[in-house]
């Protein structure tokens, strides 16, 4: 019998040496032990875990993981805003950055094609670089863009980039950027994390679905990070909503989707696991099915080893052997088309 199959979707390691136009712009704090991002009144501190790709690779290993799926897709509205570097640009050359990193450990990273999809059809050149001639698997992307003219992905200008991905059944990574919607009111407490990013994810995703986006385009496959964000506990809400009617709203109120909410769940969107709690894990196995539940551990700007996210799923959840096996590894296996761990 093989090893145990463990595979990261989201997972996070860039090295200094490629925040360069971000060290140059100026917001980087080197007083400290480690550099502190400091933008818009905000600040991230930068740790060893997430800088030094050898040590974020030993650590991914000791812990037990056998595939590394990186992303790197929230850089792209800040190099965007910061040294006012086209997307598409910044997409290029954090994909090169992701790709050399693969190439030193071509047995255990599998990053995902960063991408803006209001691009449009630099887009999808780009997306089409990433999974043709980079071997990549899937894409990713941020949850929404703009930190003062924000816009989702379910207007028209996207449109091109869902064809070419529903089309070509690629999976898509959906991660909320640096600074979500409300942000102005969060500049304390860590709460542009905690809790500007999971409301981006539930306002992202619930005009995907309301706006009719899965209609038109039936078989995507989007992945949500931090077990769907706020999107899991606002779902039962569209649902309710959708059973009380529009009657007498005006015409660009009313949504324009085919089905109730929940049948998009359970056809086009999965989660990880990130959030270090048992009972939330478990509503998300609730919500979306156990086959659409996949470890995700946010390891890098998160300094805590995968191993945890590992042993909360193997002895915090009471789930048989299999069904650990098909959240840890089995399932990613299935969507992202993987090899068995060598």
């Amino acid at each position: 019998m093989g090893r145990r199959m463990i595979v990261d979707v989201q997972n996070h390691v860039i090295p200094l040496s490629a925040m360069g136009p971000i060290a140059e712009s100026g917001i980087l704090d080197f007083s400290l032990s480690s550099p502190v991002i400091r933008w818009r009144g905000f600040s991230f501190r930068s740790e060893a875990d997430y800088l030094d790709v050898p040590l974020h690779m030993q650590v991914c290993r000791d812990a037990g993981l056998t595939h590394v799926m990186l992303n790197q897709a929230m850089v792209l509205t800040m190099l965007n805003e910061i040294v006012a570097m086209p997307t598409i640009e910044v997409a290029k050359i954090h994909n090169d950055c992701m790709a050399q990193i693969r190439d030193q450990y071509p047995d255990m990273v599998f990053p995902y094609g960063t991408v803006k999809p209001h691009d449009g059809r630099m887009a999808v050149l780009e997306a089409e670089r990433c999974i043709n001639n980079l071997g990549f698997r899937a894409l990713s992307i941020d949850t929404s863009y703009g930190t003062t003219d924000r816009v989702f992905n379910h207007t028209p200008e996207t449109f091109e980039f869902w064809e070419y991905v529903n089309a070509k059944q690629i999976p898509v990574f959906i991660h909320p950027p640096f600074l979500g919607y409300g942000w102005e009111w969060m500049d304390r407490y860590k709460f542009e994390e905690t809790v500007s990013r999971p409301a981006d994810t539930a306002l992202c995703v619930s005009l995907m679905i309301m706006s009719g986006l899965f209609d038109r385009f039936p078989h995507l496959k989007i992945i949500l990070a931090h077990m769907g964000g706020a999107f899991t506990m606002c779902l039962p809400r569209l649902q309710f909503g959708h059973r009380l009617g529009y009657d007498g709203f005006l015409a660009y109120q009313k949504p324009k989707n085919m089905k109730i909410p929940m049948e998009y769940v359970k056809e086009n969107i999965w989660v990880d696991t990130m959030g270090f709690d048992p009972a939330g894990i478990k509503h998300a196995i609730a919500v979306f099915g156990l086959e659409h539940v996949l470890l995700g551990t946010d390891y890098g700007p998160v300094p805590i080893s995968p191993k945890e996210h590992i042993d909360i799923i193997c002895n915090d959840l009471g789930l048989t052997e299999e069904d650990q096996d098909k959240i840890l590894g089995l399932n990613a296996k299935n969507l992202f088309g993987l090899n068995d761990p060598e």
